[in-house]
């Protein structure tokens, strides 16, 4: 018994003294910019990231085995909820089946837009390295927050953010 709690306590401080490098690397390597790129969406519509310049924009890179990025989800559908225009919030998956991913999505009633698998592999052009990761651009197109991982003080922590950019 000594030894599973020994275990549990050396992951834990592990994972805190890994996760704010993980996070720094992050926020160094995603771009700085919404970049002038077209995607596909899961409703069948196209959009150039560019275009929405105007409006604040959240991407949520994740994909359907992460427990942490189901996780995210729900605080994702009460956001998109209490900002209704001034906020578009894009799931972004290029792992599962498409069908599997929106099949998770009408479940969930989520009322945010998606894409999935597309010709260019958005977590590489992004740069992401861990899921799921939540990357917030403000009106002007500039990345104003990164994070990777899920937890409810990320969640308040990012709304704050969405609710200063769409001041």
């Amino acid at each position: 018994m000594k030894n599973k709690h020994r275990i549990i306590i050396l992951f834990c401080v592990l994972m805190a003294t890994v996760t704010p490098f993980t996070v720094y690397a992050q926020t160094k390597n995603a771009p700085k910019t919404l970049p002038d790129i077209e995607i596909k969406l899961q409703d069948g519509d196209s959009l150039n990231l560019n275009d929405l310049k105007g409006k604040v924009v959240l991407l949520d890179f994740w994909y359907r085995g992460c427990y942490p990025c189901l996780k995210a989800v729900p605080h994702l559908i009460e956001l998109q909820e209490e900002f209704k225009d001034e906020l578009v919030i894009i799931g972004v998956n290029d792992f599962d089946i498409q069908e599997d991913a929106a099949d998770y999505f009408t479940y969930k009633k989520a009322n945010y837009r998606s894409t999935f698998k597309t010709k260019v592999l958005l977590y590489k052009l992004f740069n992401v390295e861990g899921f799921p990761t939540t990357l917030l651009y403000d009106k002007e197109g500039n990345l104003v927050k990164a994070d990777i991982g899920f937890s409810e003080g990320m969640m308040r922590s990012l709304r704050r953010a969405v609710k200063k950019a769409v001041q």
